[in-house]
């Protein structure tokens, strides 16, 4: 397996580019989930059994975005949700978050797009629980 890229060069990285698209961050946010989901869509297909999904992006995030140490989709028939500990991007968004800086958060419309471009089901992002530490949230999905 490839080296796994140092979380404070990730930080930094992550500040810049927020900082330098703080007028289009929201544009960036959606190009990025579209551009990830279509990359998870080229590699497994179409997953429409809920099963085969939760298990495809929870890899994809995990694996090969290499975002986070632990990533667990749940799905139900009218929820999905996505359990993410160890969240790389979580620390930069903290140091923006304490000098007044926008945040972004680009697994949130990753998984809206995985869901609508690899499950073949629309959504809507019902709300982001943060109970634990920096690095650990649950973002909560309404099926349709």
């Amino acid at each position: 397996m490839a080296e796994l890229m140092d979380r404070e060069l990730l930080k930094r990285y992550h500040c810049a580019v927020v900082r330098s698209n703080r007028e289009s961050l929201e544009k960036l946010k959606a190009r990025m989930g579209s551009q990830w989901a279509g990359e998870l869509r080229g590699k497994v297909g179409i997953k429409g059994e809920p099963r085969e999904f939760c298990r495809s992006l929870e890899g994809f995030l995990r694996d090969d975005l290499r975002l986070c140490e632990k990533a667990e989709v749940a799905a139900g028939e009218e929820e999905l949700a996505v359990s993410i500990k160890g969240c790389h991007i979580c620390h930069a968004n903290e140091e923006l978050r304490r000098e007044g800086s926008p945040t972004m958060c680009p697994v949130i419309p990753t998984g809206l797009q995985a869901i609508s471009k690899v499950h073949g089901r629309k959504a809507t992002l019902e709300g982001v629980d943060k109970p634990g530490p920096v690095g650990e949230c649950t973002i909560k999905y309404r099926l349709k």
